[in-house]
């Protein structure tokens, strides 16, 4: 088998579809902000969509990277955090605006936390579960399609909630419920938030008590 270099990690299928991802969400933020919400919307929708794409052609193709799997999660997290931010500007509301600042404090640490947590103990990735893991947390990262389901339910509540803002007064019959109904799915996905964040802290908690509580060398 030939050998490849670091750059040939750049041309992978998967990263070809990530650089796209970030190329989109990049669309949606200018349409943001040039309060052009239908491109906007299809925009973010296209980009989180291809974060199927990625993991599947990256299984596929055994393409997996670590570069790959950073530039997934860098990606999800910057376009939930300029999403979150532009809704607490667009709804003028002090209460919506703190709470949308902490989801986005929440999401950034519990996955860094829980990335380098997991890369510490020697794991693959920071969806790699072993036996000891918590059982919300193995049910979440272990099934592909639960893993879809809530980080689909979640950004289309968000995605919705922008959405509503400028929809016209008809068709807010349609979106208002569809916003309702994704609720529940955004709350379970930051309770799990809430869950990943403390049990990888309390991973590194162990391991800082198992290094001191080693015997010194004399």
């Amino acid at each position: 088998m030939a050998q490849i270099s670091y750059r040939d990690v750049f041309w992978f299928v998967p990263n070809l579809i990530g650089y796209s991802r970030v190329l989109l969400a990049g669309a949606a933020v200018v349409g943001m902000y040039y309060e052009l919400p239908f491109i906007t919307f299809f925009a973010y929708a296209l980009s989180e969509g291809l974060d199927v794409a990625d993991g599947y052609y990256a299984r596929k193709l055994g393409q997996c990277s670590k570069f790959g799997e950073v530039l997934d999660m860098v990606t999800d997290r910057c376009t939930t955090t300029v999403l979150l931010t532009y809704l607490a500007q667009l709804y003028n509301s002090k209460l919506l605006a703190l709470v949308f600042c902490l989801l986005i404090s929440l999401d950034i640490s519990s996955h860094y936390m829980q990335m380098y947590s997991q890369l510490i103990t020697g794991k693959v990735n920071h969806k790699q579960m072993d036996d000891n893991a918590h059982w919300i947390l193995k049910a979440y990262y272990t099934d592909r399609k639960v893993l879809f389901a809530f980080c689909f339910g979640n950004e289309a509540f968000f995605l919705l909630l922008y959405l509503n803002m400028y929809l016209p007064r008809y068709a807010l019959f349609l979106s208002v419920p569809l916003t309702v109904a994704a609720f529940p799915i955004s709350l379970i996905k930051n309770v799990i938030n809430v869950v990943q964040l403390y049990e990888s802290a309390s991973d590194l908690a162990r391991i800082d008590a198992a290094q001191i509580n080693q015997p010194k060398k004399k």
